[in-house]
């Protein structure tokens, strides 16, 4: 009886050894799924990011060029004002802002 007994709790302990091993290794393959999903999920986020920090680039590229197209185009405006203007009223106007540039000039 003894070793019968024995035998029952060895096949027991064997079977339940069985089980624990197979939910470990079905364990361990969701683990590496969830690994891989996640993964896959990374590189789509990032892809998409450096998609959008490219076009967030473009639109503050051609922003700045419009801007700076803007500025030279009123530049070159106030300078053909400028070279319309007779020299005396020329002097009149540019004497005050010249000598603001100077050290010790007034405004």
């Amino acid at each position: 009886m003894d070793d019968e007994l024995l035998s029952d709790i060895l096949a027991a302990e064997r079977e339940i050894r069985q089980r624990i091993d197979e939910r470990q290794r079905q364990r361990d393959e969701r683990l590496a799924a969830v690994a891989r999903e996640l993964a896959q999920e990374r590189e789509r986020e990032a892809g998409a990011l450096r998609a959008e920090r490219e076009q967030a680039l473009d639109r503050t590229e051609r922003r700045a060029r419009q801007e700076a197209e803007g500025l030279v185009a009123e530049a070159q405006a106030y300078a053909q004002r400028l070279e319309r203007m007779e020299t005396a009223d020329l002097d009149r106007f540019l004497a005050p802002r010249l000598r603001g540039l100077l050290p010790g000039g007034e405004p």
